[in-house]
């Protein structure tokens, strides 16, 4: 293959596929899970970045350690979030993205239901991009660093009485993520790859003293940009999560370690327009404590679009 010939498909690689991750959400988290929404790739100097991410988290299995326990209630528990990013590159090594969540949960079981919805939290993140995949590397390398920034209401009430922090629509605290990325092209014109990302966040107390339970996730997978507008990509990921706490205590059933598949496509209309789908399917779970409602299975739609002077 020419540089010539490989040109075209070395830049369509070079764009972010949809995101993959929407990490396993169990009854103890706020809303669902952002750090895993935000694009992998990190956009250079003078290029704009932007994202539209519609996520849902059917949480419907009913687990004890390792095993799923029959549900005969009949419950049905949701929830879905629009997430919305924009990144910026600042120089060709340098950017930063700024992640927004609208959230909404449903629990219904027999003939009561309650919904709530509202602003959820914020990520703010600066990217550092030593290396990229282009015509002259066959690798890429980013480190971020950010905040997790809570907007919405963490107070939620129903007839006087605060609902639980899993109905909350934001978390109400504070969080510190550190990030990574890397990946490495297969082909000479970079269209297969293969990628491994980690990131961990730690999270603080809300004001009614609850903390999240701080979470490490690492990732392993890859993607290929067919010649067509199709481009496709798959991993395994791992995450793990510590017990919340309140007051400095323990949060019984909450916390726990998954591993779930993620795979997802993508159609470019054009270099700079890209729709895509994807979902997340659990492989394992080992929860703590006796009983843990989570993930049965998420998916997302994604719209993202990249503006630069050489676009």
């Amino acid at each position: 293959m020419t540089m010539r010939s490989a040109l075209p498909l070395a830049i369509l690689a070079s764009l972010p596929l949809i995101p993959l991750h929407a990490s396993a959400q169990t009854c103890s988290c706020a809303s669902v899970p952002l750090l895993g929404s935000m694009q992998p790739a990190s956009t250079e100097g003078d290029e704009w970045f932007f994202a539209t991410t519609y996520e849902h988290h059917e949480i419907s299995d009913l687990v004890a350690g390792s095993s799923t326990v029959p549900d005969t209630t009949g419950r049905i528990r949701t929830a879905t979030a629009l997430v919305m990013e924009a990144s910026r590159g600042v120089t060709d090594k340098w950017a930063v993205s700024a992640l927004l969540s609208s959230v909404e949960h449903k629990r219904a079981i027999g003939g009561e239901s309650i919904r709530t919805s509202g602003l959820g939290d914020a990520i703010l993140l600066a990217k550092y991009s030593p290396r990229r995949i282009s015509l002259y590397s066959d690798s890429a390398l980013s480190f971020g660093f950010g905040a997790r920034v809570p907007l919405g209401d963490d107070d939620l009430a129903r007839d006087g009485v605060f609902l639980s922090e899993d109905l909350q629509s934001s978390t109400g605290a504070n969080g510190a993520i550190a990030w990574t990325y890397w990946a490495k092209a297969m082909n000479d014109s970079g269209s297969a790859q293969i990628y491994t990302s980690a990131s961990f966040t730690a999270n603080g107390d809300n004001s009614r003293n609850y903390q999240f339970g701080d979470e490490a996730t690492v990732s392993f997978g890859g993607s290929i940009q067919m010649r067509s507008p199709w481009g496709f990509a798959a991993d395994i990921s791992y995450r793990n999560a510590n017990r919340d706490r309140r007051n400095n205590f323990e949060i019984p059933n909450t916390g726990g370690d998954w591993l779930d598949l993620n795979a997802g496509f993508q159609y470019r209309v054009s270099e700079s327009l890209g729709i895509g789908f994807g979902g997340t399917f659990p492989l394992k779970r080992n929860l703590n404590d006796q009983l843990q409602f989570t993930t049965s299975y998420a998916w997302r739609a994604s719209v993202s679009y990249v503006i630069g002077s050489e676009r």
